[in-house]
């Protein structure tokens, strides 16, 4: 049975979660992610790039939305790719900065749901990968080295 967290008195400051280090396939998911940029991100690494798979991952209030644009991707991709979902629970932790400044900070943990979506290519992309053409450079790699004239 899971015990009620004790009241807090003063201020909490969530931690950001800790992430490993990403590669080019991986999508995280967060509040300011825009659908269409997302669906336009998977398509483009799966057609143009030819990635066999795509992560898509989602923490807490982002697991429906994380979802919802895997769903998304999978219709843009004319249903060419498999969705394999894996949710978990992880233990995220947060800092209690005390009201009264002669007190210690101190730490709780709370659990928050995360989910990573993998889009896998289907046999059928290869055709479609062959309509759209190969880029020969990869965007997804270099996206910050650009450099305006």
């Amino acid at each position: 049975m899971t015990e009620k967290r004790t009241p807090v008195q003063g201020s909490i400051h969530k931690r950001a979660p800790q992430r490993p280090a990403t590669v080019p396939t991986d999508i995280y998911i967060s509040g300011k992610s825009k659908s269409n940029a997302i669906i336009k991100r998977v398509t483009r690494l799966m057609l143009k790039e030819n990635h066999k798979s795509v992560t898509i991952h989602g923490l807490g209030a982002m697991v429906i939305r994380a979802t919802s644009m895997a769903l998304a991707a999978q219709e843009a991709l004319e249903n060419q790719v498999v969705l394999k979902p894996v949710t978990e629970t992880i233990a995220l932790t947060d800092d209690i900065i005390p009201d009264d400044m002669d007190k210690d900070l101190e730490t709780q943990k709370r659990n928050s749901s995360i989910i990573h979506i993998k889009l896998e290519a289907k046999d059928g992309l290869a055709e479609l990968q062959q309509r759209t053409g190969k880029i020969i450079h990869h965007p997804s790699r270099n996206r910050r080295s650009r450099r305006w004239l």
